[in-house]
C-alpha cells in the first residue's frame, strides 16, 4: 500500500529541524577541534555528515515541496538534473563511504600498524577513502550528466522522472544497484557483525581497560550507523536482490520494496544523532549549549536607595536583577 505523500512529508519534516543543526554541531567540533580532527576513524565520519548535510538542505528539502504540493519546486531541466543527482548520487557515495568505515574499523583496531607510518595510512587509509569519495561522483556524473537522456521530463513526478529515464537502461541500472547499493549494505552489515564479534572477544582475551575503551569508541562510532542501514535499508537490499537473482517474489514483497525507498531520507537524517551519540565527549558540550539557551533571560533594571551618611542624605543607584 503507497504511503500518501500527506504523511511522507510529515515523518520528514520533525526528524530535518532537529537533524541540520545537529550535523553543523558535529563539523563544527569534529573540524575546529585538532585531536578530533587528526583522529584517522574521525575522517570519513566528517565526510558522510558534509555530504549528508548537503543532501538535507537540497534533496529532502525539495522532497517536502514535492509531497506538499504535488510538484517539483522549479520547472526546468537543469533543476531536475541537480535533483537527481543528488538524490541517487550523494546517497550512493555516503552508502559506500559508510561501508569503507565498515572495514576500515577493523585495520585501525586490530591492524592500526598498518597505518601507523606516513605510507600505511597513504595506501590504508587517504587513498581508499578517496577513491571511495570520487568514484560514484565521476560514475553519476558520467549517467545523469554526460548521457543524454531522450525521454521528456514530467514535472509532476518525483525528481521529474529523471532518475527512471537515466537508470532506463537494464545493464546500467543492475549495475548500479548491485555495485553502489547491494554490495555496500551487505558490507555494512557483514563487517559490523564481525567487528561487533572480535571488539568483544578482544575485550575477554586482552582485559585491559584502557584498550577496550579505545576500541569500544571506534566500533560504537561504527555500529550505530551501520544499526540504520540494518534497519532501514538492508531488508529492501535482500529483497531487490531475490528479484534480480529470478527468485518469486510476492507481490507484497515488490510493494515494501518500493515503499522502503521512501525511508532513504530517513537514513540520512538519523546518521548525525547516532553519530553524536558514539561521541561522548559531544555529548556533554551538546547538553551544555542546550541548558545554556534554555537558561532564562533576567533583565536587569536600577532601583534607587536612600542611604545616610554623617546626617546628609546621599542617593545610590544600584543594579537588581528582575525576575
Amino acid at each position: 500500500m503507497p504511503i500518501p505523500d500527506s504523511i511522507r512529508f510529515y515523518t520528514y519534516f520533525p526528524l530535518l529541524i532537529p537533524s541540520i543543526p545537529c550535523s553543523i554541531f558535529i563539523l563544527y567540533h569534529l573540524l575546529t577541534n585538532r585531536t578530533l580532527r587528526q583522529a584517522l576513524n574521525n575522517h570519513v565520519i566528517i565526510l558522510i555528515l558534509i555530504l549528508g548535510l548537503v543532501y538535507e538542505l537540497t534533496d529532502v528539502i525539495w522532497l517536502m515541496h514535492y509531497y506538499r504540493v504535488g510538484i517539483c519546486l522549479f520547472q526546468i531541466p537543469t533543476f531536475c538534473l541537480i535533483w537527481v543527482f543528488i538524490d541517487v548520487g550523494i546517497f550512493a557515495t555516503i552508502t559506500i563511504l559508510v561501508a569503507w568505515a565498515s572495514i576500515q574499523r577493523h585495520i585501525l583496531i586490530f591492524h592500526d600498524k598498518w597505518v601507523s607510518t606516513k605510507r600505511g595510512c597513504l595506501l590504508f587509509h587517504y587513498i581508499p577513502s578517496f577513491l571511495f569519495l570520487v568514484y560514484p561522483i565521476i560514475f553519476y556524473v558520467y549517467i545523469f550528466i554526460i548521457m543524454n537522456c531522450e525521454e521528456p521530463l514530467d514535472y509532476e513526478i518525483i525528481r521529474c522522472g529523471y532518475s527512471f529515464c537515466a537508470l532506463y537502461d537494464p545493464i546500467i541500472g543492475t549495475f548500479d544497484s548491485i555495485l553502489h547499493n547491494i554490495i555496500p549494505t551487505f558490507i555494512i552489515v557483514t563487517f559490523s557483525f564481525l567487528l561487533l564479534v572480535r571488539v568483544l572477544w578482544q575485550k575477554h582475551r586482552l582485559r585491559q581497560r584502557i584498550q577496550w575503551r579505545n576500541y569500544r569508541k571506534m566500533a560504537i562510532q561504527l555500529l550505530s550507523i551501520a544499526s540504520i542501514y540494518l534497519f532501514f535499508y538492508f531488508p529492501s537490499m535482500i529483497v531487490y536482490l531475490m528479484f534480480e537473482s529470478n527468485v518469486s517474489v510476492s507481490d507484497g514483497a515488490f510493494d515494501y520494496y518500493f515503499s522502503s525507498l521512501f525511508f532513504i531520507p530517513h537514513i540520512i537524517m538519523v546518521i548525525p544523532f547516532a553519530t553524536i551519540f558514539s561521541l561522548p565527549e559531544l555529548q556533554k558540550k551538546l547538553k551544555i549549549n542546550i541548558l545554556f539557551w534554555k537558561r532564562p533571560v533576567h533583565a536587569v533594571a536600577p532601583r534607587t536607595i536612600g542611604m545616610n551618611r554623617t546626617g546628609n542624605a546621599q542617593i545610590a543607584v544600584i543594579t537588581q536583577t528582575v525576575k
